[in-house]
């Protein structure tokens, strides 16, 4: 999917810079993707921090699919590492 947006945004860019109009369709489909785009990790880190106060963040990383969502390793108050899911569309943490 994230492929798929930055293509057409590079097509709509340029075709821009080239003084040439892209094709109708591309607009639409740009618009339609970006509706459905995912948020950035910073804000899966957030919802992941909310969750488990006074736990480190370790790594965390974009896993692609049908439901794309965000894996982040971190280290609870305890000395647990845990991975916590969170939903790379909506930014909620998967219990």
């Amino acid at each position: 999917m994230t492929r798929i947006l930055t293509l057409l945004l590079t097509l709509v860019c340029a075709t821009a810079l080239l003084g040439t109009p892209a094709p109708a369709w591309a607009h639409k489909v740009a618009i339609h993707n970006a509706a459905q785009s995912i948020v950035p990790m910073s804000v899966a880190v957030s919802a992941v921090r909310q969750a488990y106060p006074g736990a480190e963040v370790l790594s965390g990383r974009l896993v692609n699919g049908e439901n794309p969502y965000y894996m982040i390793r971190i280290l609870t108050r305890e000395g647990r590492r845990l991975d916590v899911r969170v939903d790379a569309r909506s930014g909620r943490v998967r219990r």
